[in-house]
């Protein structure tokens, strides 16, 4: 074949793009929020609620997910114009054109089991247990370039599509607070230890991908070479190799879902700090690091480094046209065929896999913020929190107005720009009825009204149980 243009298919930009209302870390909106015990989460000396006991209980006292990406899925199909304005219409370049160098989308789902805080007259003391999950894929923009172009303006050349990062983690959190007033009640300090339990890991050191193709385009060449880590619950054991050597296939039929949700070999720390100072009676200044540590996964691991290619030659048909000559072959056959090759070619060897431990550190988030009280019910608030992990630095900056409302409805209104986002509204609202307290949070109500212009959404939502409050 003298000109092979690339038709890697569409299907594959729909399915790199199709989560991609994807995050950032806690709703920043939440910090501020009057009477919503939540903010020790980002700030372990801040407590916004002045109950001498809180409790929440698993299934009720809330959950926390968002999504977020570099782009947003309107990038990539959006309704057309003109003749085509009553359709949608897939955007190639206009998703190409809207990318980084480096592109992102991430997700994070947190769910507290139980926790109960206790205060003193000077102190407070929290215990609380959660389950914690990430997930982030970062690839880069020369991927989509080849997707986009195909092979044609690189012939005879060695084109790098870039690397391709999976990370991603499940854990339990058991967090061990403490905080206490210093220097009168101008100064609050607050820590958290934390245990951490892996569940669930992948770690990707390298997955890079490379396309050579022949000066007069009679093949093209794919390279990979990649070095994962896995922890989960299929080990090394479970892996079955072919009689060469070769993978073939992992056993998962002896997952046990009780054991994967107990298991305590893969071990972790990590802490919070933070700090409250009363400048005067109405400024306050706020700051906090969150979660610097790491989780240890030694148990149920799979490494994996393996490097292959794959050459491609295109597929001859010339013997799939008419099915009445003796020599006809099923074009199906001859897909198959390929598929194996390709199979084959990427099958990783037994020497390729081994078990050794790895470490995967927590994103670690910066909290500096201040608020100024109008009066004991109204004040205003900014918010900057960088969020920082080993491959992605995002920076969110919030403005807030924040209201207590006859003392049992609480109301916050927020403006966020969160990375390349500057058109972020935020809502929180919590309602007191007797004991119980029902509230729901989020940073961005736009992309309830366009989910396909949206490069972020999330929400916190829940009820607590307060007790002894004081107003």
């Amino acid at each position: 074949m003298k000109n092979i243009k690339s038709n890697i298919g569409i299907t594959a930009f729909i399915l790199l793009v199709s989560i991609s209302l994807v995050s950032a870390q806690e709703s920043t909106t939440l910090q501020f929020m009057k009477g919503m015990p939540q903010s020790d989460l980002q700030n372990p000396a801040l407590h916004n609620d002045s109950s001498k006991v809180v409790i929440g209980l698993p299934g009720l006292s809330g959950m926390y997910f968002d999504f977020s990406s570099d782009f947003a899925f309107n990038d990539l199909i959006h309704k057309g114009t003109g003749s085509l304005a009553d359709s949608l219409v897939l955007d190639i370049d206009g998703f190409h054109n809207s990318l980084s160098e480096t592109n992102s989308f991430r997700q994070h789902f947190s769910m507290p089991l139980f926790y109960l805080g206790i205060r003193g007259k000077k102190s407070f003391f929290s215990i609380g247990i959660t389950e914690k999950e990430m997930a982030q894929f970062t690839f880069g923009k020369s991927l989509i370039t080849f997707l986009k172009d195909g092979n044609a303006p690189y012939m005879g050349k060695n084109f790098d599509l870039g690397n391709l990062n999976v990370n991603a983690y499940h854990y339990s959190e058991f967090a061990f607070g403490y905080s206490r007033d210093v220097i009168g009640k101008k100064l609050s300090v607050g820590a958290k230890a934390k245990i951490l339990f892996g569940k669930m890991a992948v770690q990707t050191n390298q997955m890079n991908l490379q396309v050579e193709t022949a000066a007069n385009g009679s093949y093209l060449n794919l390279k990979t070479d990649m070095n994962v880590n896995i922890s989960g619950p299929v080990s090394l054991d479970e892996i079955e190799f072919d009689a060469d050597n070769y993978f073939t296939d992992m056993n998962t039929e002896n997952i046990d879902p009780v054991n994967y949700l107990t298991q305590t070999g893969n071990m972790g720390m990590a802490f919070d700090l933070g700090a409250v100072y009363k400048l005067t009676p109405r400024i306050t200044f706020s700051g906090s690091i969150i979660d610097v540590g790491k989780i240890s996964f030694k148990k149920e691991n799979i490494n994996l480094d393996h490097a292959s290619s794959y050459k491609w030659e295109g597929i001859d048909f010339s013997h799939s046209l008419d099915e009445s000559k003796s020599d006809y072959v099923d074009p199906g056959d001859l897909a198959d065929a390929e598929l194996e090759k390709l199979k084959s070619n990427f099958n990783p060897a037994k020497s390729e896999f081994n078990a050794e431990a790895f470490d995967m550190s927590l994103p670690t988030k910066i909290y500096l913020g201040g608020t100024f009280s109008v009066n004991n019910h109204f004040s205003l608030g900014v918010l900057d929190c960088l969020y920082q992990n080993a491959t992605i630095s995002r920076n969110t900056l919030t403005f807030s107005a924040n209201a207590l409302l006859g003392n049992f409805f609480s109301l916050t209104g927020s403006y966020s720009m969160i990375g390349n986002s500057n058109n972020n509204l935020g809502l929180g609202v919590a309602l007191r009825l007797g004991f119980m307290q029902l509230y729901l949070v989020s940073d961005n109500l736009m992309a309830l009204n366009d989910p396909a212009k949206a490069e972020f959404v999330n929400a916190r939502f829940g009820m607590n149980f307060l007790f002894g409050r004081k107003h």
